[in-house]
């Protein structure tokens, strides 16, 4: 069901059908893809802070392309973007190499601790009730 929103680049009320930005706004940046498509084409190798310093497109709108999937047919360009827990210039995911080991390091430990109070935890089944048994005589 469309449902009427505030468009967040500018403000103004859209009925969003499938976009989350009003129309305006919406043409205004599909213009803006194309500058920046045109210009990773001609420059294979290059980061994101370059493409705005040189395009004058907001870096919202690469990030948002890059994970749009919107240069992965850009005939073979490199684009480089920063890790998002450190900063350092990756080219894939969301991570780089340091932070994904560190970030499955921490979920590795996370599970051996609950294994290993899971191992502590006593059998009380048996223990509460003795079902059968008559203690009075």
């Amino acid at each position: 069901m469309n449902k009427l929103k505030n468009c967040p680049e500018c403000g103004k009320l859209y009925l969003e059908v499938g976009q989350k930005m009003c129309p305006a706004c919406y043409d205004i940046e599909l213009e803006q893809e194309q500058i920046v498509h045109t210009y990773v084409r001609d420059h294979d190798k290059c980061s994101i802070t370059q493409i705005v310093e040189d395009t004058g497109v907001k870096e919202k709108v690469v990030l948002r392309m890059l994970k749009n999937g919107r240069f992965i047919n850009s005939g073979g360009a490199v684009i480089t973007y920063p890790c998002e827990k450190c900063g350092a210039e990756i080219y894939t995911g969301r991570f780089c190499e340091k932070c994904s080991q560190d970030l499955l390091d921490q979920a590795a430990k996370l599970e051996a601790k609950k294994s290993a109070a899971a191992a502590q935890r006593i059998d009380r089944s048996h223990t509460m009730y003795n079902a059968g048994k008559d203690f009075r005589s």
